[in-house]
Formats: structure tokens, C-alpha cells, sequence
């Protein structure tokens, strides 16, 4: 587990980066589900951002330390552009830029809250949170919607996000197998 001063310091430095741009983020992934209360370790961090490739970016992430990468899938790759960001004392750090409307929907949506760190930051809504980890659909990620599921009472627009994004079947799956 990566070592809690190295989190906050690598999500500090990029918060910083990204407000003094105006770029919309939100903290997802495994760090979001422990910011939504179920306890769960991690050795990344995972954002979505509505950001794209540039010079000025580049130039800001390299002076906060950071070594970007930027790569592009096809258009109809789950993930169309990712940024990944290394620093040398940080943990690695993948940006899932915001590419389609529901995205955006989704920064959008996001709620601050404090994670276990101690850090205040943007950290997209747990329905939403749901749907993604049902999208990404890997054992890890069904577990961490089952335990989100238990922990987060009535969520009654769940259903409707994870239809619109094709997942719904999985959700009632992963209900009925965790007993909710």
C-alpha cells in the first residue's frame, strides 16, 4: 500500500494544476469507493478529467514533477484518451480524459468530500461511481459495488445511469448475488 503522504502530496500538487486552469475533475477508482466509506487499498490514482493534450499542460505537470503520457485509443475504445501521469515519489496516476457528454455529466455531478488521507476533493457521485466500476466489470470492481451497494442506502438513480450506460443487468446481478 502506497504510503499516505505520497497520495496526498501527488493529488495536491495535480488539484493545484487543475483549478489554476479551470479543468473539471473528480477523484474515481479505488480511492473513490474508500472516499464513499468501504475501505479498500489501493496503489493508484484514478481520475476523470474534461481536459485534452497540450503544451501549456504538459509544461505545468512536468514543473510539479510529473512525466506525462498521453494515449490515444480509437474512438470506440472504452477509454479514448487516457494521461498517465508518473512522479518519482508519487504513485502512479491515470486521467481518463472526459470525452463524451456523459462524462462531462458525470464531472458535473461530482461531490467534494474528505478522503481518509485527509485531502478535500471532487469524487464523482456514488451512483456513478457504481455504473463505472459495473462498466470496467473486473472481480475487484464488482466487489467494490457490492460493498457500495450495502453501505449507501436508497440510490434511486441508479437504475436509470446504469441503463443508460448498458450496465443494468449487471447491477441487478451483482444485487442479487450480495443480497440487496
Amino acid at each position: 500500500m502506497i504510503q499516505r503522504g505520497r497520495f496526498e502530496d501527488a493529488l495536491a500538487n495535480l488539484s493545484a494544476i487543475f483549478q489554476e486552469r479551470g479543468v473539471a475533475y473528480a477523484l474515481m477508482g479505488g480511492l473513490a469507493v474508500a472516499a464513499w466509506g468501504a475501505p479498500r487499498a489501493t496503489e493508484d490514482i484514478d481520475l476523470l478529467a474534461d481536459l485534452s493534450p497540450s503544451q501549456e499542460l504538459d509544461a505545468a505537470l512536468h514543473a510539479r514533477g510529473f512525466e506525462a503520457e498521453w494515449r490515444r485509443g480509437a474512438p470506440d475504445d472504452p477509454i479514448p484518451l487516457l494521461l498517465r501521469l508518473r512522479s518519482r515519489s508519487g504513485p502512479e496516476i491515470d486521467v481518463v480524459c472526459a470525452t463524451r457528454a456523459w462524462e462531462r455529466e458525470m464531472l458535473s455531478r461530482s461531490i467534494r468530500l474528505r478522503l481518509p488521507q485527509g485531502l478535500e476533493i471532487p469524487v464523482v457521485a456514488i451512483e456513478d461511481l457504481i455504473v463505472l466500476k459495473l462498466m470496467a466489470g473486473g472481480p475487484a470492481d464488482l466487489a467494490d459495488v457490492a460493498d457500495l451497494l450495502q453501505r449507501a442506502g436508497p440510490l434511486p438513480e441508479l437504475e436509470k445511469r446504469a441503463a443508460a450506460r448498458g450496465v443494468l443487468e449487471l447491477l441487478r446481478q451483482v444485487r442479487a448475488s450480495a443480497g440487496n
